[in-house]
């Protein structure tokens, strides 16, 4: 099965392989192709797109500088945080570079059969996005965390990086089986289950909003998540 991946800058065409991953950032260097030298927006790594644990990944390598992700009929744009990564589970995304000049646009394509073939181990799968956290959701976590996040999840101009309150939240989900209480306990499950399998600690006042920028950032919720809130299933 053809593996490899395929980017696209300014026209030009890399390629990336399972041994050989394609790394850019802001002038070129060893192994590093530049997007614009000038530009002191853009980190000297800024990204990769490299391929691990059989799957390639979009990989934020900045300390300090997001990347966007925009699939062609997906959500609106994802950040991507720095250090965090993405997998890629559609045959075409883009990469979007912000530097303080221009930000520079990078379309990865990946073949046929990898992503097909992707989508079929379902088992690795969550709402057709590959998760490289070791955290499971259970379907009611999931459902909360989603309408907790509901903001992120949205395309633009009706994405809004704040979190709802356990209030909205509920409301969100019907109101039924769902109080404030309960979204509340299933969040702090999330939370819970972060902190003892991967050391991700969300506390203080700024919890809900690292939780769901993280959850967002990671691939773990995507706008196809929103169709479990009530108002917005078919």
């Amino acid at each position: 099965m053809d593996r490899g991946a395929s980017i696209v800058v300014g026209g030009e065409e890399f390629h990336a392989t399972e041994q050989a991953p394609f790394v850019f950032g802001r002038a070129d260097g060893d192994g590093v192709v530049g997007l614009d030298a000038k530009d002191m927006g853009i980190s000297g790594v800024a990204g990769s797109i490299e391929f691990t644990w059989g799957v390639w990944w979009v990989v934020n390598q900045s300390t300090k500088r997001p990347l966007l992700i925009e699939h062609p009929a997906g959500p609106g744009q994802l950040t991507l945080a720095p250090g965090h990564r993405h997998a890629v589970t559609v045959e075409r995304l883009s990469v979007i570079v912000p530097g303080a000049i221009y930000s520079h646009v990078l379309d990865v394509v990946l073949p046929h059969d990898y992503t097909s073939a992707l989508r079929g181990d379902a088992a690795r799968l969550t709402s057709g996005t590959l998760v490289a956290s070791s955290v499971g959701l259970s379907d009611r976590e999931r459902d909360a965390v989603t309408a907790l996040s509901a903001g992120y999840l949205e395309s633009f101009p009706h994405r809004r990086e704040h979190p709802n309150t356990y209030e909205e939240s509920a409301r969100l989900l019907g109101g039924d089986t769902w109080t404030a209480d309960r979204v509340r306990k299933a969040v702090e499950r999330v939370k819970a289950r972060f902190a003892e399998k991967e050391g991700v600690y969300f506390s203080g006042p700024q919890a809900n909003y690292e939780l769901a920028g993280h959850l967002v950032a990671a691939g773990i919720l995507s706008g196809e998540d929103l169709a479990r809130l009530p108002a917005r299933r078919p």
